[in-house]
């Protein structure tokens, strides 16, 4: 009989646990976002923009405060809604005004050697190479012409898929 309360109350608390820890209550997540107008990572005597990335979220809405760090300011929009918003060990998923973003996380980052290893990471551009591509974004979100790279990247704490955030 005392087993069956011990496994009882245990039951519980994984239960109260996972509701306290689960995605659909408040979170928040930090990350970059970053474009070159030359149409891939590295390119040069293209104009450049980088933004810090804060996500907010509660049952799949919130929103995301972009905060300029370098280069040309050329987001119009800083503060966006989002919806649709899930989080697993895979990706990170979300509508950003009508257009989806999927964000597959990365363990190790080709594109700046490492610098963002153990990330999500969407990025795209008309003339990187395949492996500056990687998920689902597009300039379009944030009100760019398709003729920008865009990468957009959310870390998780303690360098591991995050696996009950926001």
């Amino acid at each position: 009989m005392l087993s069956v309360s011990a496994v009882v109350l245990s039951l519980a608390f994984i239960g109260v646990t996972y509701v306290a820890l689960s995605p659909v209550q408040t979170g928040t997540m930090y990350g970059t976002l970053f474009f070159n107008a030359g149409g891939y990572s590295n390119a040069t005597g293209s104009a450049t923009a980088s933004y810090n990335a804060t996500l907010t979220a509660r049952n799949g809405e919130g929103t995301i405060l972009f905060t300029f760090v370098s280069g040309t300011d050329i987001v119009q929009n800083h503060l966006v809604d989002i919806s649709n918003y899930s989080v697993n060990v895979n990706e990170i998923s979300m509508t950003i005004g009508g257009h989806q973003v999927i964000m597959p996380w990365e363990d190790n980052d080709t594109v700046w050697g490492g610098e963002y290893n153990n990330n999500y990471i969407a990025s795209s551009g008309p003339t990187a190479p395949s492996y500056e591509t990687r998920g689902t974004v597009s300039p379009a979100v944030f009100g760019l012409p398709q003729s920008y790279y865009v990468e957009f990247r959310f870390e998780a704490q303690g360098g591991e898929p995050s696996q009950d955030c926001c």
